[in-house]
């Protein structure tokens, strides 16, 4: 599997596990496409729910979602723990300690993210009998209730959103686990 990494300013490894950043990928997919993955970590990406499930359920770990827009204007929100859990379990989200300048819209109670299970438009595990959260906002962890998507929509695809998770370098001897492309 190839991945996309990148280092911040503090010298810190990233392993990104979501960017969208031009509309080249279509983000309303199948709940077998967000397994997966799909896109090109080159471009337009979803790195995999199985993958990110893998790469969590040991322990939380860091997530950083950045966020910059057409005009310059760059954002972000760092998560101290974050994990999803198994497909069995709908790959429900957990995340806590958020810092940031970009807001909390995983976290916060009225957005009711955290805790929630994944869906998409051919799998619908809101808590809406009556809506498809999925089929407004594209795959997403979230409930009926909510007004934010950590996806965005193609409304938005002025906007550079990456989501990355810490590469502990301690952890990996193997230098072609995480290759790197730049």
């Amino acid at each position: 599997m190839k991945v996309y990494c990148d280092v911040d300013s503090k010298n810190k490894g990233w392993l990104v596990i979501q960017r969208r950043m031009n509309g080249s990928e279509d983000f309303n997919r199948s709940w077998a496409d967000y397994k997966a993955g799909f896109g090109n970590v080159k471009g337009d990406f979803w790195l995999g729910n199985e993958f990110i499930y893998q790469l969590t359920k040991e322990k939380p770990r860091e997530l950083r979602i950045d966020i910059e827009a057409f005009d310059g204007l760059k954002r972000y929100a760092l998560y101290s723990a974050f994990s999803i859990l198994s497909e069995s379990r709908k790959y429900n989200l957990y995340v806590a300690g958020y810092n940031g300048d970009a807001g909390d819209s995983l976290e916060r109670d009225h957005n009711n993210h955290n805790n929630q299970p994944f869906s998409t438009f051919d799998v619908d595990n809101d808590r809406s009998s009556t809506t498809c959260c999925a089929c407004k906002y594209e795959g997403d962890i979230s409930d009926e209730q909510s007004s934010s998507s950590k996806k965005g929509t193609d409304d938005d695809v002025d906007d550079d959103i990456t989501e990355v998770l810490p590469i502990d370098r301690e952890e990996s001897d193997d230098d072609d686990a995480l290759p790197v492309f730049l």
